[in-house]
């Protein structure tokens, strides 16, 4: 019996499907309408604005903005990830795809605290101490004359401005000589020792 049943249905549905037209309507487009209507222009509108702000927001330059030391490039958004590169003070940064746990992700996938980030480059600064803005800390990655005194200062090195290896390696030293904290940062202690 249900089979019987089942077969109607069947040949039922078949039948009306066969037989069906849908009449639906063409759709007409007046283009000259649709232009005239305020509405259809002014979401236009506002699409494109849109659409130029992402863009200018995505194509606008990233600077690294510090204090005079190197900002350091981490493998993850967090202080908690390592550091896999130091990049100094007024250096470009790649581009920026968004910012997360208070880090900025660069188009390379690293990230960089967002802090310390800016939209125009920065000079570093060029204070000495009691001058205006404090005392300078030099850290490895630091750059300029302040480096070149140091360097000066602690001889036997080649002066080329930059706070690397070397620098940190005779920096070291000499706190260590001078019962310093040795750090390899030259800080107002390591300063006054140096006559700098």
């Amino acid at each position: 019996m249900e089979y019987l049943a089942y077969s109607h249905m069947f040949i039922a549905q078949e039948e009306a499907s066969g037989n069906t037209k849908y009449h639906l309507p063409k759709p007409q487009f007046n283009w000259k309408k649709l232009l005239k209507s305020s509405a259809w222009l002014a979401l236009a509108g506002v699409g494109v604005l849109l659409a130029a702000v992402t863009q200018i927001q995505m194509s606008s330059a990233a600077y690294v903005k510090t204090n005079g030391s190197c900002l350091r490039i981490r493998t993850g958004p967090s202080t908690n990830y390592s550091y896999v590169d130091c990049v100094p003070n007024g250096t470009t940064l790649p581009a920026i795809e968004r910012y997360e746990n208070g880090f900025a992700r660069l188009s390379t996938g690293r990230y960089v605290f967002s802090r310390w980030v800016g939209d125009r480059p920065s000079n570093p600064p060029v204070t000495r101490p009691g001058g205006v803005g404090g005392s300078v800390i030099l850290t490895p990655g630091s750059r300029g004359q302040l480096v070149r005194d140091l360097q000066t200062a602690l001889g036997n090195l080649r002066v080329d401005g930059i706070y690397g290896q070397q620098t940190v390696s005779r920096v070291r030293s000499f706190q260590q000589s001078k019962g310093l904290l040795v750090d390899g940062v030259v800080g107002p202690e390591t300063r006054a020792a140096l006559g700098i």
